[in-house]
């Protein structure tokens, strides 16, 4: 890497610049200095930091962290490791599955993010990446009308730039590359309608099946869930009921918790005698998006280009996974700028096309709704035996509309109509017949492959959202941003 001072700056050259060391700015920094490329990765925090994150990965999340060498040292904080999904449905649906093997992995684990980001960045370093820490990136450069690199502010407040052949952006939700380069606002998006509120716990079933099984328990419109976390007899408790919700837990953090408790007797129960728990914490600002994520010599990575409803759990597993995919196709054309760009929309269109199913059962499952009897006849045929399932949803080893066919919406119906006799049977159709539509439209968009598509799916695309802007817009151009976005 070459260095030199230029009007006071000091300027280097790098291959590729990113932006943001957690999961997708790390992944790719490890697999592309593994490849030999120079690799320069800049973060405005210092490591260990938090970061608000559900935290769990199933098992195509953790076999990503596998390939790109940080597993054994998240291992090493000694983490529960979850081979078990464990799901009901009041007291209609008891189901719990083994977990479907991704490579040589058929576990799920649950870190808090400081451990585990340090782990990240500590992999990257180790593959030969040069991590640096309290950066600040203050401009995207341009040559030729593509991006050339960024100016920065390192730790010391010594005003640097950088030159690269490639710059990522993978800051988060509020990315500071997104608006350098033209992108922060998203030409999709979906409003959630979910919040979350969690703490860590002491817990108080370790050592037995329950400790190793990521349950989740759905009572009229609430969500409940417990993950096995780390170290070892730790584990993380959630709820996700309606977002307003979130405004009362920070009023009445305790008071809330113990309603939320009362609302879910399954979790109760898993959780009774679990001590040391942590202060509650809390988010309802999660509407999912997508971003133009590539251009002349630029793209996002991670939740700077997309993001969808956390109550899928699908976040971090998929920061990864971009990362590593932007890694192998980008890399091997870096010194070609127009095979680059070409690779890199292609990059753009296979994550479209990997995330798109998941995005819409997010928006699905966002809806603050009981489950309706047609789904829970589904997961009731499903829970007579611990083969993979309902599991291979969360685990990416089947899409939704393969789960949610066709023939298995009308044996769900037909047993819906046998058990709620009480129903109005045109009632329970009408249900099942809305939720056919949905699978079916998303079925048919993903076979379109669509680029960029800013066509609706009624049902699962829902009107006002709120995405993020970016770091540094005032709140009267973020508020301009989700009138046009709502539109």
């Amino acid at each position: 890497m070459t260095q030199h001072t230029r009007g006071g700056t000091v300027a280097e050259t790098c291959d590729v610049v990113i932006v943001g060391a957690r999961l997708a700015g790390s992944c790719a920094a490890a697999h592309l200095a593994r490849a030999g490329h120079r690799v320069v990765v800049l973060d405005k925090s210092r490591f260990p930091s938090d970061q608000l994150s559900t935290h769990l990965l199933f098992p195509s999340g953790v076999d990503e962290l596998r390939r790109m060498g940080a597993l054994d040292g998240i291992l090493a904080g000694d983490p529960a490791r979850s081979p078990w999904l464990g799901l009901q449905i009041g007291d209609r649906v008891r189901l719990l599955e083994r977990w479907r093997a991704c490579g040589p992995i058929d576990y799920c684990i649950c870190v808090p993010r400081p451990q585990q980001d340090l782990e990240l960045v500590r992999a990257a370093r180790a593959a030969g990446a040069d991590v640096r820490e309290h950066c600040r990136v203050t401009a995207v450069t341009w040559r030729g009308g593509r991006a050339a690199g960024v100016r920065y502010t390192d730790a010391d407040g010594t005003e640097r730039e950088l030159a690269a052949q490639l710059v990522v952006g993978a800051d988060g939700r509020r990315s500071t590359v997104a608006g350098l380069v033209g992108a922060a606002r998203p030409y999709r998006a979906s409003r959630n309608g979910r919040g979350l509120v969690f703490r860590y716990a002491d817990d108080p079933r370790a050592g037995t099946r329950d400790g190793e099984t990521i349950w989740q328990w759905r009572d009229g419109d609430s969500l409940g869930f417990v993950f096995p976390s780390a170290p070892r007899g730790r584990i993380l408790m959630l709820f996700m009921g309606a977002a307003g919700e979130v405004t009362e837990a920070r009023a009445d953090p305790e008071g809330h918790w113990a309603r939320k408790i009362a609302m879910h007797p399954g979790m109760a129960a898993r959780t009774w005698g679990a001590g040391n728990l942590t202060k509650i914490r809390t988010c309802n600002d999660t509407s999912a998006y997508f971003r133009a994520s590539s251009g002349p010599g630029w793209a996002l990575a991670g939740d700077a280009g997309h993001f969808k409803d956390p109550v899928i759990g699908q976040g971090q597993r998929d920061a990864l996974w971009s990362g590593r995919r932007l890694a192998e196709l980008a890399g091997p054309v870096l010194d070609d700028p127009a095979r680059l760009d070409i690779s890199l929309r292609g990059w753009e269109q296979e994550r479209d096309l990997e995330c798109l199913h998941s995005y819409h059962f997010g928006n699905v499952e966002t809806v603050v709704r009981p489950v309706i009897p047609v789904l829970t006849e589904i997961l009731r045929r499903m829970s007579g035996t611990t083969a993979p399932s309902a599991g291979d949803l969360f685990g990416r080893a089947r899409t939704l509309p393969e789960i949610i066919s066709l023939p298995r919406i009308a044996l769900g119906l037909a047993d819906a109509l046998r058990h709620d006799a009480g129903r109005d049977p045109a009632g329970l159709t009408r249900d099942a017949l809305a939720e056919l539509k949905i699978h079916l439209e998303v079925r048919r968009e993903r076979r379109a492959r669509r680029f960029r598509s800013t066509r609706l799916v009624p049902g699962s695309d829902h009107p006002n959202p709120e995405p993020p802007g970016h770091a540094g817009e005032s709140r009267r151009d973020r508020h301009n941003l989700e009138v046009v976005v709502s539109a």
